[in-house]
C-alpha cells in the first residue's frame, strides 16, 4: 500500500472499503467525508450510494442490507451519530447487527489537531469518543492515509462481535488530484 501520510483521500478510503467487500455507502451526506462521496459517485466505483434523510434510516437500511447478505458502510458526521443513537442502540447493539460506521469529526478545530479530541473546545467533538466508549463500541481514529488498515480491522471486529464498530475521521478527507 502506498498511502499518503497526510489526510486520506476519498479514493484511498473507497479502495479500502472495496478490499473489505463493501457494496454500499449508506449515508446522510457528511462534510468531512465529501471526497469519499464523490469517489463513490464515479461510474467505476462499484459501490452504490444510498442517501438517507435521517441517521435512523441509515442504520436501519444498513441492517437490512446486512440481513440480505450485502456489506455496507454507514457514513455520517459526529452530530448524525448523536441524532441516530436510538436506532444504533436498537439495531446495532440490541439486535446484534455488525454495523461499521465511518464518522466524520465535524467541527474539530485545526488548532486541536495533534491533541486528544476530548480536549476540544467544542462539545460536538469532545463527546464522540466517550459516547462510543460508554456504548462499548470499539473505534479507531484516522488522521492520515497510512492509518487506513483500520478499515479491515473494524469489519473483522464488527463481524466477530456481532456488534457495531466505528472509524473516526478526525480531519477532512482530501481530494484526489
Amino acid at each position: 500500500m502506498n498511502f499518503k501520510t497526510g489526510a486520506p483521500s476519498g479514493q484511498d478510503v473507497l479502495r479500502e472499503l472495496r478490499r473489505c467487500k463493501v457494496k454500499n455507502l449508506v449515508t446522510v451526506p457528511d462534510w468531512v467525508q465529501i471526497p469519499l462521496h464523490y469517489a463513490a459517485q464515479q461510474p467505476d466505483s462499484n459501490v452504490r450510494i444510498i442517501n438517507c434523510c435521517t441517521e435512523d434510516e441509515a442504520f436501519m437500511l444498513a441492517a437490512g442490507l446486512h440481513v440480505g447478505g450485502e456489506r455496507s458502510a454507514i457514513v455520517v458526521q459526529n452530530q448524525g451519530l448523536y441524532a441516530g443513537l436510538n436506532a444504533l442502540r436498537g439495531i446495532g447493539l440490541d439486535a446484534a447487527i455488525p454495523l461499521v460506521m465511518l464518522i466524520g469529526q465535524f467541527g474539530r478545530e485545526p488548532d486541536n489537531f495533534g491533541s486528544p479530541t476530548k480536549n476540544s473546545r467544542r462539545r460536538i467533538v469532545r463527546l464522540l469518543e466517550p459516547l462510543l466508549e460508554a456504548l462499548a463500541i470499539p473505534y479507531w481514529k484516522v488522521e492520515s492515509g497510512d492509518q487506513l488498515s483500520v478499515v479491515a480491522r473494524a469489519y473483522e471486529t464488527a463481524n466477530k462481535n456481532q456488534a457495531p464498530a466505528a472509524i473516526i475521521f478526525d480531519r477532512n478527507m482530501t481530494w484526489d488530484q
